[in-house]
């Protein structure tokens, strides 16, 4: 069934409607508290009518929703990258219809080319990959009226996979922060003026407290917590002296109560050596618990009954329980966080807690450039975000495939203010992967043109795919290149001619049908000399390769990597170590041994 919001304004009545085809199939119902296929409320002040728009408790992935349990989210909630029709019908002849987001001003409203009547204006609306809060808003002679609206993500889930994707790259900054021995360590500067809204608040909260994280992690340390060894001196009988502090023989002498009348010593200095938690470790980290509680008392101050209080006081009990363990009554108050510690760096337990210390407090505060500009106002252009989550991945899986590690400095461009990650030839990072008998060098890098003029050469036109793995065995240089499509879900289709020619119209019209991508690969691998393979990296369950021949190279296809899904990951891996392999077979056919 269609789904329909009309919103009665002063001015007239705005339709904004969703055909059965934009369903996201099999969306998950089980916070969904009740489906009115009819009902009236009021938003802002004015008359909203729902046809066949659920009410739910927790945000979920249907085209138009109405969630009013959330207090700092919007009550109507549409979804990123979906095409909705809309009708303005006006009640009187000067008007304008007016959507857009409002803190980058891009129009996400395209009017039909024909009208409909005098008082009658429609078109679509479509915010593309932009998701957070925006309005939907006319002008006529009255004013302007607007009404508030949550356009959530179809693709990166709030509870999941954005929550994730923030954590991996806060661990991007962190690597930078915990080169203690670099430049960069006092080059990053927290600007409380881009604190999260208490929503983000609470879902990296919830990421935090799920039972893998914050509870294993404490669960870990209460078992195994860090000690120091805390010296005291006392003064004993002689009699019982076993470790005397020999430093502190002169003060047993000067004492009057240390010598007899017959000038014999009764007291002696005795080190006594006592095992504490008292360390600036476990400081770090009965400070962060606190902090914890302090922020989610914060946040039941105003949130509403229903989903939200439930999880906050369940994340409130954890603490209190965390909080509760006799050993840390021993442990006193931080008096400075001790980043540099190879305790927190390294040891399990207390190297989580770092970690969710840097995603709670500074993942979006930090003044990395292409992140900050990610999150301007409300906004968050998630295909941007996951294309440089995308980017770290493809890092990590040389890093696992050669055993070498990549200093964060050969990563990002330090500025005197500002982070910014490297692109272009600047952006090479090499790897070397030892065989037996050949050592395979694999560079990456990202955002690296391929022209006519260009030392690695397009002979055509110029490229810049998102990223390209060069693999280099002696004289011979072969590319794979990967894009960061966080829009396509590719299927394998088979198609009849009108079906061809339908597609081919739609992908000249807009570039934005998934066929496109697989054509932008091919363009790729047959473009840019020395190519053997081009594949999508996009937040999907379904893997295709299209091989030339038996062989994994030369191809072209499409990898889901999605935040959650570790096995996606691995299948990644083991793809990208296979075709590098298999680069040796090429060689060798070329330049016999």
């Amino acid at each position: 069934m269609d789904q329909e919001l009309r919103i009665k304004f002063h001015g007239g009545t705005l339709r904004i409607k969703a055909g059965e085809k934009d369903y996201i199939k099999d969306s998950p119902k089980k916070f969904q508290t009740h489906n009115q296929s009819d009902k009236i409320v009021k938003v802002n002040g004015y008359e909203v009518r729902l046809i066949n728009v659920p009410e739910v408790e927790r945000p979920g992935l249907e085209p138009i929703e109405y969630c009013p349990y959330f207090e700092n989210l919007n009550e109507i909630m549409l979804l990123e990258n979906i095409k909705y029709h809309v009708l303005f019908e006006s009640e009187e002849d000067k008007f304008e219809l007016l959507p857009f987001i409002v803190s980058s001003g891009k129009s996400t409203f395209e009017k039909l080319n024909f009208e409909l009547g005098d008082n009658i204006v429609a078109g679509f609306l479509d915010f593309k990959s932009y998701v957070g809060k925006t309005f939907l808003d006319i002008k006529t002679s009255l004013g302007r009226e607007s009404i508030p609206v949550e356009v959530r993500s179809r693709k990166i889930s709030y509870y999941d996979d954005y929550p994730r994707m923030l954590a991996d790259l806060s661990d991007e900054i962190s690597s930078l922060i915990l080169e203690a021995d670099s430049p960069t360590f006092q080059s990053f500067v927290v600007d409380s003026s881009k604190a999260k809204t208490f929503y983000e608040d609470f879902i990296i909260l919830e990421y935090i407290f799920r039972p893998e994280n914050l509870p294993s992690a404490a669960e870990y340390i209460n078992r195994n917590f860090y000690t120091r060894l805390k010296r005291e001196v006392d003064f004993v009988p002689v009699a019982l002296a076993s470790n005397i502090d020999i430093g502190e023989l002169p003060r047993t002498v000067s004492e009057p109560t240390g010598i007899s009348a017959e000038g014999e010593i009764r007291n002696l200095p005795q080190v006594c050596l006592e095992e504490t938690p008292d360390t600036s470790e476990n400081r770090f980290y009965k400070y962060f618990l606190e902090s914890l509680e302090d922020l989610i008392l914060k946040l039941l101050e105003d949130s509403p009954e229903g989903y939200i209080r439930d999880s906050l006081k369940f994340f409130l009990d954890e603490v209190d329980y965390q909080l509760s363990f006799d050993w840390l009554k021993d442990v006193g108050a931080v008096e400075y966080l001790p980043l540099n510690s190879q305790v927190l760096q390294k040891r399990d337990g207390y190297r989580d807690i770092l970690r969710y210390f840097f995603i709670l407090e500074l993942s979006l505060r930090f003044a990395w450039k292409e992140f900050e500009e990610s999150f301007r106002g409300f906004e968050k252009r998630l295909s941007e975000l996951y294309e440089y989550w995308c980017y770290f991945k493809l890092i990590r899986i040389l890093e696992d495939i050669t055993g070498e590690r990549v200093n964060p400095l050969d990563v990002f461009k330090i500025g005197k203010w500002r982070v910014k990650i490297r692109r272009g030839y600047e952006s090479m990072l090499k790897f070397a992967l030892k065989m037996p008998t050949d050592t395979i060098i694999i560079k990456l890098s990202y955002n690296r043109k391929f022209a006519g003029e260009t030392r690695c050469r397009s002979y055509s036109l110029p490229f810049i795919p998102d990223y390209s793995i060069l693999v280099d065995i002696d004289e011979c240089t072969y590319f794979i290149h990967f894009d960061a499509k966080y829009r396509s879900k590719i299927t394998r289709n088979f198609y009849n001619d009108s079906e061809i020619k339908e597609r081919d119209l739609e992908e000249e019209y807009k570039r934005k049908y998934e066929a496109g991508d697989i054509y932008k690969m091919h363009t790729y691998k047959d473009a840019i000399l020395h190519s053997i393979g081009a594949y999508i990296l996009y937040p999907g369950n379904q893997k295709i390769v299209f091989k030339e021949d038996i062989n994994e190279i030369p191809s072209i296809g499409a990898f889901p990597l999605n935040p959650n899904n570790r096995k996606n990951e691995e299948k990644l891996k083991k793809f990208i170590k296979t075709i590098i392999m298999e680069t040796v077979g090429i060689r060798k056919e070329v330049i016999p041994q």
